[in-house]
């Protein structure tokens, strides 16, 4: 069971990884190795949430939860990679609302749809290759008004 277990999440951190390098490739024309494992902890991170939360908590919280989440993970690698190991993958000193030159306010906002995207496309990998709980959603904006999708 628990080789089943490491094999899934080794899975999900290299679709994850790969994602957030080719995404950092698309906007940045370039990318760093500690991104790959960045992105496939964010990844993993983002799967967790309706693991932990319940199912029924709207989308759009979920992926809230998820911004918090990458950029708290952000904040931490960049301490590390760039203020500890002095290896400036990155610096965001120049950007407005930035915290040490790790993360900056404008760029956590675009972790809102890469959040929502990413945990669909967790919720749809478990379920498709792991045979986990066929994902759904809670699309209302309130919790009196909801729509439910299922993939």
């Amino acid at each position: 069971m628990g080789h089943r277990l490491l094999n899934k999440y080794l899975v999900l951190m290299d679709v994850g990884g790969a994602v957030y390098v080719l995404l950092e490739l698309a906007w940045r024309g370039r990318s760093h190795w500690t991104m790959f494992v960045l992105g496939g902890l964010c990844f993993i991170g983002l799967g967790l949430i309706n693991e932990v939360l319940p199912w029924d908590m709207p989308l759009w919280e979920q992926a809230a939860v998820g911004v918090l989440l990458i950029t708290a993970l952000e904040f931490f690698t960049g301490c590390v990679v760039n203020l500890m190991l002095g290896w400036q993958v990155w610096d965001y000193s120049d950007l407005p609302w930035n915290i040490l030159g790790q993360v900056s306010l404008k760029y956590s906002a675009l972790w809102l749809p890469v959040s929502l995207a990413g945990i669909v496309l967790d919720d749809c990998l478990r379920y498709r290759w792991f045979g986990e709980e066929r994902p759904r959603y809670n699309l209302g904006l309130t919790r009196k008004w909801r729509w439910s999708v299922r993939l």
